[in-house]
């Protein structure tokens, strides 16, 4: 019993080792969503793999050749190749391999499996070109057009046969056929906008796919697009994987994560808005010489009288504006706020401005000359006294409001205050 269990643990750890020596570029990485579909086959190919032959095979074939197979090196020499010169070199490797192969002890499964990982890692290739380089260059306008010339041979019935779904080369052709040929129905312009190229390139698989090939298609181009989705269309495309298990997994917690991360960048979005409109939003002058906009008073009804020292109509509401002030109640003061503008040409006529009139009970602010201008344009304001209304949201209610002699001015003020 001892020398049997003994066996079973060296069986065991030969295994072991022998799924751990798999080439990286055989196997389906984290980022497939092709081992979510729990394949049996998957499992044979790992089972074929841990054969003595295949592993001694597999090891020779993966020195000579496992850099043809990276496609981090590969992606990288895309960069810089000539299509033409790309396609003969990819043409004399794939040659090489299948002489390789030809000559190896390699079981027949694990044979033909490589076969067609070599046939596609071609293809593969061939379709990486135009999108890895519009990918890398943003100043591209457009997806380079591969000639027809290269492409000819790769037909489309080859996506018709469910079985090349458990080859990892045809999985990445899969993807970037898919990318470049909806470029293609749309004149190779390069999107602007990422949610929409999404969309499209569902609708364009569901026209063209079928079977385990639309399940994949649909299930990994949600996966790499996950930080550019929106909810609806997560939804979408999800519920047309026929796949229950693959559907399951995008209704679920991926969902929660795209909801997660939409509501993030709409956050962002407000708060991106709102410091690009407190940086465009005319800036005021306090008594302590801080800038400050009218959304400091957010919460509360302001009344904004734009006025300046010289101004003598300006003046003479003055004492009508302390009249309405000392007539709120405590709680109304709280929610009202009485905000003096003055638009006098120097801070000092401001300031004298605010101790001859007996405004330093008030709050105060004063535009200085390079604000000038763009007060006058953005609140149209041609002469002064001027008087405006802003509700508790923000809002401008009153561009033009009543002067605060008008029996009518308190009354409007505090039905905004409530």
């Amino acid at each position: 019993m001892f020398v049997l269990m003994k066996k079973i643990i060296v069986l065991l750890f030969i295994s072991f080792n022998a799924f751990a020596q798999h080439p990286d570029w055989l196997m389906a990485d984290s980022n497939d969503v092709y081992t979510s579909f729990k394949y049996v086959k998957y499992d044979s190919l790992k089972l074929e793999l841990s054969q003595p032959d295949n592993q001694y095979f597999i090891k020779e074939f993966d020195k000579k050749f496992g850099a043809n197979f990276n496609k981090k090196v590969q992606y990288e020499l895309l960069l810089t190749a000539n299509i033409d010169q790309l396609e003969m070199d990819l043409y004399d490797q794939r040659k090489a391999q299948l002489d390789f192969l030809k000559n190896s002890k390699a079981s027949k499964f694990l044979a033909d499996h490589l076969e067609k990982e070599i046939k596609y890692n071609y293809w593969h290739l061939i379709f990486a070109y135009p999108i890895e380089r519009g990918n890398q260059d943003q100043q591209l306008k457009r997806v380079i057009s591969l000639p027809s010339v290269v492409i000819s041979g790769l037909k489309a019935d080859f996506f018709k046969d469910q079985n090349l779904i458990h080859v990892r080369t045809f999985r990445s052709l899969l993807m970037n056929y898919l990318t470049y040929k909806n470029s293609e129905e749309k004149d190779f312009v390069k999107y602007a906008n990422q949610l929409q190229s999404i969309n499209d390139k569902a609708e364009y698989a569901s026209k063209t796919f079928s079977g385990d090939i639309l399940d994949y298609a649909l299930a990994q181009l949600l996966i790499n697009n996950k930080k550019n989705l929106a909810v609806r269309t997560t939804r979408n495309i999800a519920k047309n994987i026929k796949n229950n298990d693959v559907r399951y997994i995008f209704e679920s917690k991926f969902i929660n994560e795209v909801i997660a991360i939409e509501a993030i960048a709409v956050a962002q979005k407000k708060e991106e808005d709102a410091k690009s409109a407190k940086k465009s939003a005319v800036q005021f002058n306090d008594l302590e010489g801080k800038q400050f906009d009218f959304s400091k008073y957010v919460g509360k009804v302001v009344y904004v009288d734009f006025w300046a020292s010289w101004c003598g109509p300006c003046k003479a509401e003055f004492p009508h504006s302390k009249t309405m002030h000392e007539g709120l109640s405590e709680a109304d003061k709280k929610k009202i706020v009485f905000l003096y503008i003055s638009i006098d040409d120097t801070e000092e006529k401001w300031k004298n401005g605010i101790e001859s009139n007996d405004l330093g009970d008030f709050v105060n602010g004063w535009v200085s000359p390079e604000w000038s201008a763009k007060v006058s344009q953005q609140y149209m304001i041609r002469t002064i006294p001027r008087y405006m209304i802003i509700d508790k949201t923000g809002k401008i209610v009153s561009q033009d409001a009543k002067r605060p002699s008008n029996p009518d001015t308190l009354g409007q003020l505090l039905e905004l205050a409530k």
